[in-house]
Formats: structure tokens, sequence, C-alpha cells
């Protein structure tokens, strides 16, 4: 059974597989120590799903739906999933050229 642990300032708190973030801050650790920081907060569901093309370090990735975006911290070879849906990999945002 996979489990999550989200770290709210000095403490820790084991919710088993499914967590709710609701705060911009929150540490959302998973099974084999993958990482992810909340950058943007909403209420869902937050879980994962084993395997996959799994997540890399830097790389942000967002759920439409509840408008939650999480930032990888520690890699892994999971699938991050919000309410049961895999969440979306974040384009990098695009910049005007300095031409």
């Amino acid at each position: 059974m996979a489990s999550c642990t989200v770290a709210f300032s000095e403490s820790s708190i084991d919710m088993g597989v499914r967590i709710v973030a609701t705060k911009a801050g929150d540490r959302l650790d998973f099974d084999g120590g993958v990482q992810v920081i909340v950058t943007k907060g909403g209420e869902g569901d937050i879980s994962h799903n084993d395997g996959g093309e799994g997540l890399k370090v830097g790389k942000r990735y967002q759920d439409e739906d509840t408008g939650i975006e999480v930032l990888v911290t520690k890699p892994g070879a999971i699938t991050l999933q919000c309410n049961g849906k895999d969440m979306q990999l974040q384009e990098p945002k695009k910049t005007k050229s300095a031409d």
C-alpha cells in the first residue's frame, strides 16, 4: 500500500494514501523518497500511482480542475494524481525575445 506524508510547518502528519493540499508551501512526501512542494493551493486529494514516466526535479505539475500546482523537489518513478486524475506537466512559460 502506498503512503504519503504532508508536512505543515515543523510537524509531519502521515495521512495514508491521500492528503488534502490546501495551501502553498505544504511539503508532500511519497513512497520512495519522492517529494513535491505545493506552489498554488486548492482543495483536492493528492495521491500517486507507481510507474509512468516519473517525476524530475524542477518540473511543475498542475490540476486544472482544482488549480493545485506542485514543484518536484525529489524525483521518482511515480505519476501524481489529484482527485484520481493524472496531474499535467506544466510547460515552461514563454518569455519575449530580447531582439
